[in-house]
């Protein structure tokens, strides 16, 4: 009766440390698909197909009915088949994390999963879900022997900030939707979220040229340039091109950029202080987002929020780390979790 006793209670155990396996990422976030780490289980049309086949068996053996017992057999045979195809399928799939772009609040977010199938076979009726979104439609894919795909799962991003790409679960019911066959892969990717810009937002403030002082700190500053005196700092990521020294930094093997803004160089602050008092923090965001998008790189933008300055400047990816500011606000913006996105 103990032995008995501790079969039985050991056997929810094993069920939930199996449950709860995932399979380890190798390399670069690779996750493999093997043996440990694939599931199958009849589906309800799998159950029923069971059922009519022992139904069968039952009128054979009571009416001893030998063309009863050979379809019977022979439908057996063609499940368990299905069974073992079904878990070739997925048997050696190497998932990884893929490209996903920053989108605005409001919006989905396409996240995209690499699959690569390493064997000779092709690989029919692949499918992707997020069982902790229902709402996301599963994304499905079919390949051919030794070839990749993406999966891309439209993600809901309601609100702005970091947006992490729950556990996906790779299933597949080939061929004949008796049995399923899945695994689970928790793949390390996210992407940012920005504001949603304000819908009809007033005109952004004007830009200003930079003021340098009075007349004998631009005389100063003038001399210096003219006698090929220039303030150098290491480049930091944002700078624009016209910064950059190229000279000084062929000669010295290293990125520098001139400190200060070259004159006659309008520059428009977009200033979270200089809103309307009354406005909520995120209508704020909103509209900081909107003068950000309306603006062309005809001046440089700068940005100010409460605790973080950006120092004006221009091109994409002055835009990219402005916006990215706002989506993160009240934290200080970090790198994001993907090995790839826009």
């Amino acid at each position: 009766m103990a032995a008995r006793r501790g079969l039985l209670g050991g056997t929810p155990r094993l069920v939930r440390r199996a449950a709860s396996r995932r399979p380890a990422g190798g390399a670069g976030g690779v996750v493999l698909l093997d043996r440990r780490h694939l599931y199958i289980l009849p589906t309800p049309g799998g159950v029923g197909f069971a059922v009519v086949l022992a139904a069968m068996l039952m009128t054979s053996l009571n009416y001893n009915i030998s063309l009863g017992f050979a379809l019977t057999f022979m439908l057996a045979g063609i499940g368990m088949s299905c069974m073992w195809l079904a878990y070739r399928n997925l048997l050696d799939l190497a998932v990884a994390a893929g490209p996903v772009a920053a989108v605005h609040a409001g919006q989905d977010a396409t996240f995209h999963v690499r699959v690569d199938s390493r064997g000779d076979d092709a690989r029919i009726g692949i499918e992707a879900r997020v069982p902790a979104m229902p709402e996301v439609a599963a994304a499905t894919l079919t390949l051919d022997a030794n070839a990749s795909g993406m999966l891309a799962l439209r993600v809901p991003a309601p609100r702005r900030g970091r947006l992490e790409l729950p556990r996906v679960t790779i299933a597949s019911r080939f061929p004949f939707g008796l049995f399923q066959v899945w695994s689970h892969a928790d793949l390390e990717l996210s992407t940012v979220v920005y504001p949603a810009p304000e819908p009809g937002a007033p005109p952004p403030p004007p830009a200003h040229r930079p003021d340098h002082g009075d007349g004998a700190h631009a005389a100063a500053s003038a001399a210096r340039s003219e006698g090929g005196i220039d303030q150098l700092r290491r480049y930091r990521s944002g700078d624009p091109l016209h910064r950059i020294a190229w000279k000084h930094s062929a000669r010295t093997g290293r990125w520098l950029s001139r400190a200060g803004d070259p004159p006659g160089q309008p520059a428009r602050w977009l200033d979270w202080h200089a809103l309307p008092a009354g406005m909520e923090p995120e209508a704020r965001l909103s509209r900081l987002c909107a003068w950000l998008l309306a603006a062309g790189d005809e001046v440089e933008i700068g940005l100010r929020l409460p605790g973080m300055e950006l120092a004006p400047a221009r091109g994409a990816s002055h835009r990219r780390a402005c916006l990215k500011a706002l989506a993160m606000w009240p934290q200080r913006p970090g790198p994001v979790r993907a090995a790839q996105h826009a």
